[in-house]
């Protein structure tokens, strides 16, 4: 499996392009603007969008969503939970910063759902806490997750917004999180990649 990170937008989100080199269809998760930039990469690097993949529902996300969406056909995956949020620019908070958008996933996915496509598979994992949805994907046979604005490197994401919860995030990141082999690389959607054996070391419940 191969990974790019590229930041986007104003609050320098990081979006992930995925893929198998074998085989050429890349999972895009969280383009949250800029969605001609995903897209004229992913022609620059020979792959078609297999699917959008979204670890929670906040603007800052999805502003790219849509557009990516008509530029590649692909289909939109996002947490079962985050179906709300994703639907009220309100609650994703992008009326807020006047640039309301809201989203409709093709597929919502359950806790512990394996998806098995493009040569690749991942777990969801439900992580509540920054938000109500809030999920992260892993990638077991790479050693790889990819945690949205769950865990970060030295930091964990904020719950003041809505459907965000202090305890949940908590509960989550301790029992969901850095249960995980020590050695899966985390990749957050703001910041630099860490793993799990170094967060451990510096969480504090």
């Amino acid at each position: 499996m191969r990974t790019e990170q590229m930041e986007l937008g104003t609050m320098q989100v990081n979006c992930y392009i995925v893929w198998d080199p074998d085989i050429k269809k890349a999972y895009v998760i969280d383009p949250g603007d800029c969605a001609d930039k995903v897209y004229d990469r992913l022609n620059e690097l020979g792959l078609s969008c297999g699917a959008i993949l979204l670890t929670h529902g906040h603007f800052d996300h999805i502003t790219g969503v849509n557009e990516l969406k008509k530029l590649t056909g692909a289909e939109i995956y996002a947490g079962r939970k985050e179906a709300v949020l994703l639907a009220d620019d309100d609650l994703n908070v992008s009326k807020r910063v006047r640039r309301p958008v809201t989203v409709t996933p093709d597929r919502l996915l359950d806790d512990g759902e394996v998806v098995e496509t493009f040569g690749m598979s991942f777990k969801t994992i439900f992580t509540a806490g920054h938000t109500k949805g809030s999920v992260c994907f892993y990638f077991e046979k790479d050693d790889v997750i990819f945690c949205g604005d769950t865990l970060f490197k030295r930091g964990i994401g904020r719950t003041d917004l809505p459907t965000g919860s202090e305890e949940e995030l908590y509960y989550s990141i301790t029992h969901k999180l850095l249960t995980l082999p020590g050695n899966t690389r985390c990749y957050p959607g703001h910041g630099e990649a860490t793993d799990i054996a170094s967060e451990s070391k510096y969480f504090r419940a």
